[in-house]
């Protein structure tokens, strides 16, 4: 079997996520994070795939996306607009073992694929 092209699951990744944040109700003004209620929501899934892909592609590495442990959005300050979502994500490295990471994904729901920035991924010392 063929291996995808990193860029063309990037691509792909991307237009999932600009799909799933379209559909969306708009978000009210609120001051602050809040968590997010449901953490299988496809648009949350999706911000977490995306943070692990870009991750990996960027960082030469192997890693599996599992799920999102937790999360919380917040909108964004600025001219931009746009969501910030911080997320944990739970993920398999290449020698098996599970891991978690906290990633900060900044986004303007339903804007063009080239928009979406992966701002922080940092692992989470589980006890």
């Amino acid at each position: 079997m063929a291996r995808s092209s990193p860029l063309f699951l990037l691509g792909a990744a991307l237009a999932v996520v600009a799909v799933a944040a379209a559909t969306l109700p708009a978000a009210t003004e609120a001051a602050g994070w809040a968590p997010v209620a449901d953490v299988q929501e496809l648009v949350i899934q999706q911000v977490g795939r995306f943070a692990v892909l870009v991750y990996s592609l960027a960082h030469h590495t192997d890693l599996a996306y599992v799920g999102v442990a937790r999360g919380e959005t917040e909108a964004a300050a600025g001219g931009a607009g746009g969501t910030n979502y911080r997320l944990a994500v739970a993920v398999t490295k290449p020698d098996g073992s599970a891991a978690q990471y906290e990633c900060l994904v900044w986004g303007v729901p339903g804007s063009r694929l080239d928009t979406w920035k992966l701002r922080r991924f940092r692992r989470i010392q589980l006890p």
